[in-house]
């Protein structure tokens, strides 16, 4: 009351006094007292408290959790600030609280022995490419880091497989549909090189590039993850291959792992002279494929190398997230452009998945996908593994070991505790319930307990839904999978406390109650009247009363 006493005209010069005394046996001060008053007036502080015999005033400070942490066999890395790799750090995952509880055959748990680090994870890490630029709702969580992992379920399987985010972790919850059985040929390190680049690899040349015997296609970036993956599948399907790589020591590897590759399949992705390279190894004609990883000048280069009806694949995405102009009369050549976004698989109804999958299980059957070599950090220096993939100096994959394989084939996971941040989360199976949720607060409120696991929220209001936005919100929930329900019960009577209970109830034990409801009546301190303090204070008191009791 004394801070918006203190907003009026006039108001500063204002002073309050207020007794916070912790034992109830301390006297109220005399005021009158000229050594009170001294103390008082020489503070000269806007709100004087006493406590404990002396006087002061509050201040509110931010209260420091980074350094909390516990021992907890879930957790993911994430960088607690975006664009610093040295805040990266393992943070205590939801799984901690929804399992078992949501465990099943769709969606089993995996124990991760080695998590692999693509382009994507370090863009976002390091702040050149922004969460929005990831397709759906992915851009809403808290973390996006690591799309592939292999490991065991709980069982002891082999397992290597694919989510949307998060899979730098110790143990995942995977879809059924992304999972692969690691062949017994291989080992779990060598798995974990396979699922990005092959699907990725798959879903730009035969889905959407419709890869056919005779083609010529131009791999960039060829001693990448996908750019091994794209040449191994070109090469078995008959395909000519032309390849830029950075240095003479990826291309002396590339000869080496796929010696049908000759000097003049190679040129260098580390500026422009590849158009020249390309045009004269084709006659002036052109490539019927590009696979395309480089940004600007070259890109642009890149799409000058395509022949007549070719088709150029965008697996980057920085002048995609840029907007970056592409000109639009390459597209006289009757050409197609298509941009690659494996994360666009996980989104429901996408129907390619299907075709991706039987790709890459016939390829695991035909020997036509192979592992990659691969650089495997210990999991306990993941910004050194972050830093080195950012260089672009690597060859193949980069892995962070989680846990130490074992010789069998089929063996329950062995156990593992880490030290992670905790975090607070919401155990999706408990219904949080806000009231006054659909003002502005209350839905800030409800998004930040969605991107923190909430799936069942009750929002109140005496009005109900009323604005283009409220609705909007609510549509992107449920689109979401939220459950979000709006209830227009008074908290003000006890009688509607309680039936906002009892509907809250019928969808999973209460997890939380914010109570935000409240009647907005600024005005003037002079013109306050007890009518006035009474409609405001109704829902504050009274809804605390009765969802209290």
């Amino acid at each position: 009351m004394f801070n918006c006493l203190r907003a009026e005209p006039g108001g500063q010069k204002l002073r309050c006094v207020m007794v916070n005394e912790l034992n109830i046996d301390h006297h109220i001060p005399n005021l009158s007292n000229l050594n009170v008053l001294h103390t008082i007036l020489h503070h000269d502080l806007a709100v004087n408290i006493k406590r404990n015999d002396c006087w002061g005033s509050f201040r509110h400070l931010p209260l420091n959790t980074g350094g909390v942490l516990e021992q907890t066999p879930y957790a993911y890395i994430n960088a607690l600030t975006r664009g610093d790799l040295s805040s990266l750090c393992w943070i205590a995952s939801p799984l901690r609280h929804t399992l078992p509880a949501h465990k099943s055959d769709l969606s089993p748990l995996c124990m991760v022995y080695y998590a692999s680090l693509n382009f994507r994870d370090v863009m976002l890490a390091t702040g050149k490419l922004p969460p929005d630029a990831i397709p759906g709702d992915l851009a809403l969580q808290h973390c996006l880091l690591g799309m592939e992992f292999s490991g065991r379920d709980e069982i002891g399987h082999r397992l290597m497989g694919l989510l949307p985010a998060r899979a730098l972790a110790t143990a995942v919850q995977a879809d059924s549909r992304f999972l692969w059985e690691v062949p017994d040929t291989w080992t779990i390190e060598e798995a974990a090189t396979v699922p990005v680049v092959y699907s990725t690899a798959y879903y730009a040349l035969v889905v959407r590039g419709r890869l056919r015997k005779g083609d010529t296609v131009l791999i960039h970036s060829g001693s990448g993850g996908v750019g091994q993956a794209a040449i191994q599948i070109a090469l078995s399907r008959g395909c000519r291959v032309l390849i830029t790589v950075g240095s003479m020591e990826k291309r002396e590897f590339l000869k080496k792992r796929f010696p049908a590759l000759s000097d003049d399949c190679f040129a260098n992705s580390r500026d422009t002279t590849f158009e020249d390279h390309v045009l004269c190894s084709t006659k002036g004609r052109g490539v019927d494929i590009v696979l395309n990883s480089l940004a600007e000048e070259k890109l642009q280069a890149s799409l000058r190398c395509l022949a007549r009806h070719g088709r150029f694949l965008e697996i980057g995405k920085y002048d995609l997230s840029n907007n970056a102009p592409l000109g639009m009369a390459i597209f006289l050549k009757n050409v197609t452009f298509h941009g690659i976004l494996l994360d666009a698989l996980f989104e429901q109804g996408n129907d390619e998945w299907t075709l991706v999958a039987n790709l890459m299980t016939q390829g695991l059957e035909s020997g036509e996908v192979q592992p990659l070599s691969c650089v495997t950090f210990p999991h306990g220096n993941a910004e050194d593994a972050f830093r080195y993939m950012a260089q672009g100096k690597h060859i193949g994959k980069v892995l962070l070991q989680i846990r130490e394989e074992e010789e069998a084939r089929l063996c329950p996971p062995s156990h593992l505790l880490l030290s992670a941040q905790t975090r607070a989360c919401c155990p999706p199976g408990k219904v949080y319930v806000i009231t006054g949720g659909l003002g502005g607060f209350g839905l800030e409120l409800a998004a930040f307990l969605v991107s923190r696991g909430a799936s069942k929220i009750v929002l109140t209001s005496r009005s109900g839904v009323r604005t283009g936005y409220q609705s909007r919100r609510l549509c992107q929930w449920r689109e979401s999978g939220v459950c979000v329900v709006v209830s227009t019960a008074d908290i003000g009577l006890k009688e509607g406390a309680q039936n906002l209970i009892q509907t809250a109830s019928t969808y999973g034990p209460v997890g939380g109650i914010f109570h935000l409801a409240m009647v907005l009546r600024d005005g003037m301190m002079e013109n306050l009247t007890p009518e006035l303090f009474r409609e405001v204070c109704w829902p504050k008191v009274e809804g605390t009363r009765n969802l209290e009791g």
